[in-house]
């Protein structure tokens, strides 16, 4: 048996085995991606029809663009999906290719945990000034904060998993 699933691994090593904040952040992804094309569809059409637009329509776009690009990022990570170059790592033996994926983990721990402890200051200051963005909606600042600082968590968690992996195997 895995000495890993032994351990109490729920078979996320498994490809295509994801854990349910990683699902999530690929629904809120998509459905975050259809509201930006359909609110920059709308915009365009009000402009041009009746030289009206759709109020804070740049600010909402911006809000889902984040969302569209932190939201499948854990499930990426999960995958091992990301852009690499293997010029010289595909010569590497299987001990330094461990080496440098244990290397890369700790890499993107340290960086996706700086932008944790930012989105979560920030998240703190508008959850408890209650911060809304200028305009007509009034939108608070707090909800695609919390879905960012969400976003990332998982890919943190889904590193340290990784890197716990790599390092036994």
């Amino acid at each position: 048996m895995d000495p890993i699933r032994a351990a109490g691994s729920p078979g996320l090593d498994e490809p295509g085995r994801h854990t349910l904040l990683e699902r999530a952040g690929v629904r809120v992804a998509g459905l975050a991606l259809v509201l930006l094309c359909l609110i920059v569809t709308l915009n365009v059409v009000t402009r041009a029809l009746w030289h009206a637009v759709i109020p804070d329509d740049i600010l909402l776009v911006s809000e889902l663009m984040l969302l569209v690009i932190l939201g499948p990022l854990a499930l990426v990570t999960a995958e091992r999906e990301h852009i690499a170059v293997t010029v010289f790592t595909a010569r590497a033996g299987a001990g330094a290719r461990r080496l440098m994926a244990c290397l890369a983990h700790l890499a993107g721990i340290a960086f996706f945990g700086f932008l944790l402890v930012a989105f979560w200051t920030l998240l703190a200051k508008s959850w408890r000034t209650g911060e809304y963005y200028d305009g007509l909606l009034g939108l608070p600042q707090w909800p695609g904060l919390a879905l960012a600082t969400a976003a990332l968590a998982g890919v943190i968690l889904r590193l340290v998993f990784l890197l716990v992996r790599d390092a036994r195997a």
